[in-house]
């Protein structure tokens, strides 16, 4: 849990016997196949749910060509949820993970198939600027995380070249 965020405030909130009643996900940002050469999908935390169904309808449909590459900001390596279904993901020919543990400093405690693709720290203009020139075609940003998150990725992509109708932010 997240000690500001406002769904992990409310998840504390619950006492056993709670019911929780769910609507959505709600939002502007509707996929359609092979609309962008490529996706490049950066998410902070609990930001990855939206990812998830965007990313699994790519990866179910053997017509999608598009290629995505993920990024997961985590405080650590144990925090990074989904673990089988992002490793399930990134064997697909156009799918590729990366992850930026802020609270960690050493790819050394990590399983072998993580320490090529794991970064320390934060997600900045330096690795915003690595990513969109790896891309293996035209990106197209997708951004959700914290206000503060979301706000200076929108920068750093704008400083690695990117418009503003080049990302969208959740």
């Amino acid at each position: 849990c997240y000690q500001m965020g406002l769904m992990s405030r409310y998840v504390e909130s619950w006492r056993v016997g709670d019911t929780a009643f769910w609507r959505g996900p709600f939002g502007d940002f509707f996929y359609k196949p092979n609309q962008y050469g490529e996706l490049l999908l950066l998410a902070a935390g609990t930001g990855l749910a939206p990812m998830v169904p965007i990313l699994q309808s790519i990866t179910d449909n053997e017509n999608d060509e598009t290629f995505v590459t993920l990024v997961g900001c985590f405080k650590t390596f144990e925090s990074i949820y989904l673990k089988t279904f992002l490793q399930e993901q990134a064997r697909f020919w156009n799918v590729r993970t990366f992850f930026v543990l802020s609270q960690e400093s050493s790819s050394e405690q990590l399983p072998w198939s993580y320490q090529e693709k794991t970064h320390f720290g934060h997600l900045g203009q330096d690795l915003i600027k690595e990513l969109v020139s790896c891309c293996r075609r035209k990106p197209f940003a997708l951004v959700c995380g914290s206000a503060e998150f979301t706000k200076d990725i929108a920068r750093c992509l704008l400083c690695a070249g990117l418009t503003e109708d080049s990302y969208f932010l959740f």
